[in-house]
């Protein structure tokens, strides 16, 4: 989270470049996410590099082989939706950085 401005950053400078492929159309909506989706993989492998040595001393301390598993997929889903719900965010703040741009037509 201690990047968390530049990403509002980039997506409103993605917002501010591509206005003609960034309308509030379905088109305009997958190409958004798609962007948001690609830029937030990075975000997203940010928490997983500073959470990866915590998740680590817990799978250490798991009481069997299958809780040590059931934690790694619970921690894969918690990841999964973090980048479902910032794509979603931020593909909305790129598709309104574009719409100021063009004026709101």
């Amino acid at each position: 989270m201690r990047y968390h401005f530049w990403y509002v950053l980039i997506h409103i400078g993605l917002g501010v470049v591509g206005y003609q492929y960034f309308t509030f159309t379905n088109l305009g909506g997958i190409y958004a996410f798609a962007v948001a989706l690609l830029v937030q993989a990075y975000a997203v492998f940010e928490i997983h590099r500073d959470a990866r040595p915590k998740l680590e001393a817990t799978l250490r301390g798991a009481e069997s082989f299958k809780a040590a598993e059931r934690l790694k997929v619970d921690y894969r889903k918690r990841l999964l939706r973090v980048l479902f719900m910032r794509s979603c965010m931020y593909a909305l703040l790129t598709l309104i950085s574009t719409m100021a741009v063009r004026g709101g037509a």
